[in-house]
């Protein structure tokens, strides 16, 4: 075997350990809390003074919408008022960012600069469809979470199989403040009707560890609903974000 061929197998090999360690983090880390912060309570009250709207009873202010679906989830006139205000708590996200890569995930990493805004008003639902998120380009050297906004219990949590291509789908029901990891790459997950009678609100947003970071930048895809590249700089922040001291 010529030394060529040696370097690319053994290239090869390393591409396939870093992807098993990287799946394994994710793994392990699936329905992984972070109970109620100060960090989380503080960036949750800056919304929703900030969009002077109450995120709980959100449906008696805005809408009616039409039912949400893949591409339009995330882009009406509410959403926008989420987004718009955003650079007013970016600090205040980072601090919760940081928390959690304290805490939970004990390792610097990437972090999605702008988190994802998501909200579901009574009869609606909040993510357009039943997917995983490499369906939309996202890579497996990722790691995902959630952060409520208010109250999501049954109808209007999230809905994860419990075990991977099963389609056996448990609430992930939380409290508002509250944070979870999850496995948002072999694990479909989506949410039914919210039938509560109450709007929800949240925010999910991504890591990427900086050991994987060479496998999970080079190559990488583009967002489907914005076209953001999955590289610091764009889709995450330029800077590593760095554990602090428990």
């Amino acid at each position: 075997m010529n030394l060529i061929v040696l370097s690319q197998l053994t290239k090869l090999l390393t591409d396939k350990e870093v992807l098993g360690l990287a799946r394994e983090k994710r793994r392990s880390l699936h329905a992984r809390r972070l109970p109620r912060t100060v960090e989380a309570f503080a960036f949750v009250d800056a919304v929703e003074q900030g969009v002077a709207l109450p995120l709980a009873t959100l449906h008696a202010h805005v809408g009616p919408y039409a039912l949400f679906t893949p591409g339009a989830d995330n882009t009406t006139d509410t959403h926008q008022k989420f987004y718009d205000h955003h650079e007013h708590v970016q600090s205040l996200y980072f601090a919760l960012a940081k928390r959690i890569i304290t805490d939970v995930i004990r390792e610097p990493c990437y972090l999605q600069a702008i988190p994802t805004y998501r909200f579901g008003l009574p009869d609606n639902r909040w993510v357009g469809s039943y997917h995983r998120d490499s369906d939309f380009g996202h890579g497996e050297y990722e790691l995902n979470a959630i952060c409520a906004l208010t109250p999501m219990h049954n109808s209007a949590a999230l809905h994860v199989e419990q075990n991977a291509g099963d389609h056996d789908f448990e609430p992930l029901n939380l409290e508002m403040g509250e944070v979870i990891l999850f496995d948002h790459i072999d694990r479909l997950h989506g949410c039914p009707l919210n039938r509560e009678e109450v709007s929800v609100a949240s925010i999910d947003f991504r890591f990427v560890p900086q050991r994987f970071a060479e496998a999970a930048f080079t190559n990488a895809a583009r967002s489907v609903n914005t076209a953001t590249a999955f590289l610091p700089g764009f889709y995450f922040t330029r800077e590593l974000v760095e554990p602090g001291v428990n």
